[in-house]
């Protein structure tokens, strides 16, 4: 098995974004790529939901070992909702997917 890399998935989401609208993956493996639509109350892996939010797999893990990500695991895999996602990026990461998390409150 290869190493977990979220660079070879690319995340399109629909245009505006809103709480209803499904993203596609776009996940390439040697020569093709293989497109996946995931609805709004898809579940995505820890490795896809590295590339929705634009981190690393062991940022990801980190953020569902502290509790900021609410994960399910189906069959030894945790995923994690699409909603729940858009609501840690909403929440915690300041401006949109590259950002840092952001730590208290700010006045």
């Amino acid at each position: 098995m290869g190493r977990a890399r979220p660079d070879l998935i690319r995340v399109l989401e629909e245009n505006p974004p809103g709480p209803q609208a499904s993203i596609r993956l776009v996940r390439r493996v040697r020569t093709r790529e293989y497109v996946t639509e995931i609805g709004p109350r898809g579940y995505l892996s820890q490795i896809e939901a590295a590339a929705f939010l634009g981190k690393s797999l062991m940022t990801v893990n980190r953020y569902v070992r502290l509790g900021l990500l609410r994960d399910v695991t189906r069959e030894g895999i945790s995923m994690i909702q699409l909603a729940e996602l858009r609501r840690f990026r909403r929440e915690y990461l300041k401006g949109g997917k590259s950002g840092r998390l952001r730590r208290g409150k700010r006045s």
